[in-house]
């Protein structure tokens, strides 16, 4: 049986693989590896706030995550919310408190890191 530090950095090199940029994003795929996140306990929620793509993510395994892991997890859960050919104007990554952890601007692809 894996250890949950295991399952934690499988899922972390999961999605570090990015889901592609909007143009050739495979939602299927992407659906795989956000279900993976949720199911590891990584990604513990999403939904909208104040009009906002909002995650809801583990703050010990996301102060683990270097940048590309961050952006890979963002672009995948970008392709599954919008799919091929679209992109996420802004995406907001908050701890379950509610605190911001960062902002990622979609039309940019700036990620501004607050934690």
């Amino acid at each position: 049986m894996l250890k949950r530090s295991q399952v934690i950095a499988a899922t972390i090199i999961t999605l570090a693989a990015p889901a592609g940029w909007a143009s050739d994003c495979n939602p299927a795929e992407a659906e795989i590896k956000f279900s993976i996140a949720s199911d590891a306990g990584v990604i513990l929620s999403a939904g909208s706030f104040n009009g906002i793509p909002t995650i809801t993510v583990d703050p010990p395994t996301w102060d683990l995550m270097n940048v590309d892991e961050r952006l890979g997890m963002i672009e995948t859960i970008e392709c599954a919310i919008a799919g091929p050919g679209n992109i996420l104007a802004e995406l907001q990554i908050i701890e379950p408190s509610g605190k911001p952890m960062a902002i990622f601007d979609g039309i940019t692809r700036n990620l501004e890191v607050t934690r």
